[in-house]
């Protein structure tokens, strides 16, 4: 099936009312950097003529380390489910190849996740989202370096093998790394417009891959070469 069929309908626009997206970011030991950061930095900029709060979530308060050794410290607990998020994000890294096993934290990320508006996965995040059971049925990519693992959280998910980024319903998830960069300019299109994504892509000098199904690592893997 094409990355850019959505069984589940378009993504949903910003509801009437809501002024500041409220968007939590999952942080955990071993989270990949660019996994979270890229992203972050598209929802951040003020070129995108939103305001979005990010904040970083976690198990403790205590700062977590990336796999590139930089540490981010989370302000709100993923217990704490009466934070309520508009859009939840989940990143991926090799955390996550242990988080699944805790069925007690998994409980609070899948109430934040049907708490949501939106929720965004990039790499192996995709893992944690199918674990809970909320897609099965649906569109789902993930990292091409890792399809396996996450593949095996959720069988009875369609995953898709080549794609750059998936939309189907309110989830967006990516594909490795930098491509939640280009998932996060696709939310910033939807919430906004083209226009606006490009302008930010252009402000931080970066090439868009704005065809979701143009995927040029995807040959590069043996497991998803076949698509």
């Amino acid at each position: 099936m094409s990355p850019t069929a959505a069984p589940h309908g378009p993504f949903p626009k910003i509801p009437k009312g809501l002024n500041k997206i409220r968007l939590g970011a999952l942080v955990f030991d071993e989270v990949d950097l660019l996994d979270v950061m890229g992203p972050m930095r598209i929802f951040g900029e003020e070129s995108n003529t939103l305001d979005i709060e990010i904040c970083f979530v976690s198990t403790t308060f205590e700062p977590v380390r990336t796999s590139q050794q930089v540490t981010i410290t989370p302000k709100y607990l993923v217990s704490d489910t009466t934070q309520k998020y508009d859009l939840f994000f989940i990143p991926g890294g090799r955390g996550n190849l242990d988080y699944v096993n805790h069925d007690d934290v998994m409980a609070f990320v899948k109430t934040h996740i049907e708490q949501s508006t939106w929720t965004m996965t990039v790499c192996t995040g995709a893992g944690l989202l199918a674990k809970t059971g909320l897609v099965d049925g649906y569109n789902v990519t993930t990292n091409k370096q890792m399809f396996e693992w996450p593949m095996s959280q959720g069988p009875n998910v369609n995953w898709i093998k080549r794609a750059r980024w998936v939309q189907d319903g309110k989830y967006v998830t990516a594909s490795g790394v930098s491509a939640g960069i280009d998932a996060a300019l696709f939310i910033i299109s939807e919430f906004t417009s083209v226009e606006v994504a490009d302008a930010v892509a252009t402000h931080i000098e970066y090439t868009w891959h704005r065809v979701a199904s143009e995927d040029p690592f995807a040959d590069t893997h043996p497991f998803t070469r076949s698509g």
